[in-house]
């Protein structure tokens, strides 16, 4: 789901099967709504709306639309879900309205695919703890939260060498994510240009939840010497690897 491998453990307890069958329907919900490629996603609804078209959406995506703006300006631009080659337009011509509505200011090409990870794995730990489960993990692709009361040592791969795993040390009721160019992968856009960025390096942002740390590891990536105060301003700390 959300095109890569989604993975959850926990705490054996009497209803552990059916913690992760709710937890994993919470994901399916993400994928089903802001999947730019299904063609009655919420996303790709908005996608295809005109400009000052009102458009009724679900609450999580609301939700995260509402939260991309808030790291959009938090950021200075630098996290813009809406920013992709060949279109103009910031999430700034997206405006939220009561009853989850939205009003497109022009016609925009939005992808929630470097922030509805973490929203997914948030709403998965949510789903998990409701069912009572005390102590465990879920992890979509890198981005990861692990809860309970004891420490979890973290693993994320190397830029350079991606099949090798390094230790950042051990987080409790923490979010982790990573952006880096790995295997090849050259889907880093830079709004400020609108064109794809190189890097050797890797960004690693810890957050209270999985939402910011999943949108924040690409300002921090696009901007490392920035990338202190872009973070603590979402009150999370980034990691570089090279």
């Amino acid at each position: 789901m959300l095109g890569t491998l989604v993975e959850m453990r926990i705490a054996d307890f009497g209803g552990a099967l059916a913690a992760f069958g709710r937890a994993f329907a919470a994901v399916e919900r993400v994928h089903l709504l802001m999947s730019r490629q299904a063609p009655d996603s919420d996303v790709a609804r908005l996608n295809r709306a005109a400009s000052g078209a009102l458009v009724s959406i679900d609450h999580w995506t609301w939700q995260v639309l509402k939260r991309a703006k808030e790291i959009h300006a938090a950021t200075g631009g630098l996290f813009d879900c809406v920013a992709t080659p060949g279109r103009d337009g910031t999430l700034a011509d997206l405006e939220l309205l009561d009853g989850g509505r939205v009003r497109l200011r022009r016609p925009l090409a939005i992808s929630l695919d470097g922030i509805a990870k973490g929203y997914a794995v948030d709403r998965a730990v949510e789903a998990l703890r409701r069912a009572g489960a005390t102590a465990g993990a879920v992890n979509a692709g890198g981005d990861l939260f692990v809860f309970g009361e004891k420490p979890q040592v973290v693993h994320v791969r190397h830029p350079r060498d991606p099949c090798r795993l390094v230790s950042i040390g051990a987080v409790q009721e923490a979010a982790v994510a990573t952006s880096g160019l790995y295997f090849g992968n050259s889907s880093l856009i830079d709004p400020r240009t609108r064109r794809a960025r190189r890097t050797a390096w890797s960004a690693t942002v810890i957050a209270s939840d999985c939402t910011a740390a999943d949108a924040l590891t690409k300002p921090c990536l696009l901007d490392r010497l920035a990338a202190p105060v872009l973070a603590a301003a979402c009150g999370a700390r980034a990691v570089f690897l090279h």
